[in-house]
């Protein structure tokens, strides 16, 4: 008989390895592939964010005609709070098919950063949900960059590989052969039965991540218990008014200067000098800034996560570089392409 139930695919990966750039590249590509061979069906999200801003159901709503499609859960990392709230968005999205275009033909369901993937798993598996939803897929995006240091530091990170049908070795492009071969060896040592692709900016083979199969009906994972980078925080950064360039180069001195502290900053950014909003992702070192073809608000709105760090002195920090007003000459960043800094 024909399986009529939706399928679901898991992506996790630590802070900043790529994951909603992945999520981005499958609502697009799925978006295609399903307007050939099921037209009317879409994309459905789940955004799983830790802390209580949410940007990451944002940046992914622009990806798609419908955002009702993307449900954006940020009272906590499912592993922590339960599963009620992946259940309650689940039966959200599974509820278009009574409304116009149907429900969902895939459901991608992003993790946090810190999440552990096991209780998202079971939920998955628990016989009211197999009834309407397939788990199929648990992909884990990887910074190959930073993997080994990743995985010294956090142990959610090696959670979310471990579990992983397929990992992305991603960013392959800014690491040296050396060091590329030893995330690969970390990999296969955590995981010897995923499959492993290299990616770069996360542009991974979308038929080869949606419906797959790669989980029996049958197969359930193994209790773990639950565990969080030390004293590991998330909170807003905001401005009401454009950075200057001085304001906009002290910002970035403040994240580069403290890689292990400032693990992930990511959001919408507004600058004197460019008419256009821009979207932020900063993973320690590495910076991009891309247009988004909308006129600039003003607004910065940033969400900053991190080890250790004192959300009130970084507020007043961001405060003081906000004001900065010394004239300096920021080149304008081109339409339609990333910037790396």
């Amino acid at each position: 008989m024909t399986d009529m139930r939706i399928p679901v695919t898991v992506i996790g990966g630590f802070l900043g390895a790529g994951k909603t750039t992945l999520v981005n590249h499958l609502v697009r590509e799925g978006a295609a592939h399903f307007a050939r061979t099921a037209p009317g069906r879409r994309m459905g999200v789940i955004v799983n964010e830790f802390g209580q801003t949410g940007v990451d159901g944002g940046l992914i709503e622009r990806m798609t005609d419908r955002p009702e499609d993307v449900q954006e859960l940020t009272a906590g990392c499912l592993c922590c709070v339960g599963r009620d709230d992946l259940i309650r968005a689940l039966v959200i999205l599974a509820g278009r098919g009574q409304e116009a275009g149907g429900a969902p033909a895939h459901v991608l369901i992003e993790l946090s950063g810190v999440a552990d993937p096991v209780p998202v798993l079971h939920t998955l598996l628990d016989p009211s949900v197999r009834a309407v939803f397939r788990l199929d897929h648990l992909v884990a995006v990887a910074d190959a960059r930073h993997l080994a240091r990743t995985l010294t530091e956090n142990p959610e990170g090696a959670a979310q590989l471990t579990y992983a049908t397929t990992v992305l070795l991603n960013k392959t492009d800014l690491v040296p052969a050396a060091a590329l071969e030893q995330a690969r060896g970390l990999v296969r040592a955590l995981n010897p039965l995923a499959h492993i692709e290299e990616t770069r900016q996360a542009r991974a083979d979308a038929l080869r991540l949606l419906d797959t199969r790669a989980f029996g009906a049958d197969w359930t994972p193994p209790e773990a218990a639950t565990t969080h980078t030390r004293a590991l925080k998330s909170f807003t950064l905001e401005s009401r008014a454009p950075l200057t360039a001085a304001g906009w180069h002290a910002l970035i001195g403040r994240i580069v200067s403290r890689p292990a502290q400032v693990l992930r900053v990511k959001g919408e950014l507004s600058l004197e000098a460019h008419p256009e909003r821009l979207t932020l992702h900063a993973v320690r070192d590495l910076i991009t800034l891309d247009p988004t073809g909308e006129p600039r608000s003003g607004l910065t709105r940033l969400v900053m996560i991190g080890r250790d760090l004192n959300p009130d002195e970084e507020r007043a920090a961001f405060a003081r570089l906000s004001g900065q007003t010394r004239p300096q000459v920021l080149r304008r960043v081109p339409k339609g392409s990333g910037v790396r800094l």
